[in-house]
């Protein structure tokens, strides 16, 4: 009788370790995921607008977009996250996009 047990125990055990690794990691995972790109996303907001505000008449577009394009490559490779120029281009000019639809 303890040997049924023990093997049925030991069949539920194996179950809800591949079900963990099925479902739940796959998962937890993907928060990971979404949580990096949300607070990349933040930082590149927090950048246009500190660039915008700090720097003013000081440099032009381009020149305000390669510093906050310098600022957030540093932090990416700090938190070892890796996206290609195309996409941080696009970060960045969607934050410059929100911003001046919040001035006006």
């Amino acid at each position: 009788m303890n040997e049924v047990l023990f093997e049925v125990l030991k069949a539920v055990l194996m179950l809800v370790i591949v079900l963990i690794a099925r479902y739940a990691i796959p998962y937890i995972k993907l928060l990971v995921e979404n949580t990096k790109y949300a607070w990349l996303v933040k930082w590149v907001e927090l950048s246009v607008k500190s660039a915008q505000q700090t720097i003013l008449g000081d440099k032009s577009g381009p020149e305000k977009k390669a510093i906050v394009t310098k600022f957030i490559k540093d932090l990416l490779i700090q938190k070892n996250i890796s996206i290609s120029d195309e996409q941080l281009d696009t970060l960045i000019e969607s934050a410059v996009y929100i911003m001046k639809q919040e001035a006006s």
